[in-house]
């Protein structure tokens, strides 16, 4: 049915991959779909989100990746340094080694220091139809003369930038991908870099756990 659709030019991006779709997460899956099909029907989608950031001094800095220009969605956004669906038959836990190796070259032996933070969650009307996304994300502290390298082609480069430039192009500019400006923002609140007197705090902290459609 999908490869149908597909001809018929109702599905743009087709990825060749298989991710879950269950009533949620920890149920068991009902059955397996392209992932680009997901928009048509509304099903949950889900992904990792991995924050590079290293410590200099007092000083924070995150790593960014500029998409590349052939990327289906979003060319030459900014995103995280990883990013990736979760595929079916695949552990969270699996799939964050698996993308840090494939899209920035980083051994299994630093994701020992990455730590879950939690997830975020958006709905929105996105090209063909609804997505209904969960983000699981992670923090990675990285030493400060480590060098990330593009292995897949899907990153342009990498980019270390100070916390505050990165804090300012969420704010005033739409130069990330949509989704990873939401996993920076929740980065900035954790972190302390937008503070609980700021005038959207309460709306930020509810705009990234939603629960209803959001244009």
């Amino acid at each position: 049915m999908l490869e149908i659709l597909r001809g018929r030019g109702l599905i743009s991006r087709w990825y060749d991959e298989r991710y879950l779709v269950s009533r949620a997460f920890s149920y068991p899956p009902l059955l397996n779909i392209e992932p680009g099909a997901i928009p048509l029907f509304g099903s949950y989608g889900y992904g990792v989100h991995i924050n590079g950031f290293v410590r200099d001094g007092e000083k924070l800095k995150m790593w960014l990746g500029r998409r590349a220009q052939d990327r289906a969605m979003e060319p030459g956004k900014l995103d995280e340094i990883i990013a990736g669906g979760q595929p079916a038959g695949l552990s969270l836990e699996e799939n964050v080694i698996k993308e840090c190796a494939e899209e920035a070259g980083i051994p299994r032996k630093f994701l020992e220091k990455a730590i879950s933070t939690g997830a975020i969650s958006y709905f929105t009307v996105w090209g063909e139809g609804l997505c209904r996304d969960v983000l699981f994300n992670y923090d990675l502290k990285l030493p400060q003369d480590f060098k990330l390298v593009n292995m897949d082609g899907e990153v342009a480069e990498f980019l270390l930038w100070p916390i505050e430039d990165v804090a300012a192009c969420v704010e005033y500019s739409d130069d990330f991908k949509f989704n990873c400006s939401l996993v920076v923002i929740d980065f900035l609140i954790r972190h302390g870099y937008i503070k609980p007197d700021h005038s959207e705090y309460l709306d930020l902290l509810k705009g990234l756990h939603s629960t209803q459609p959001r244009d």
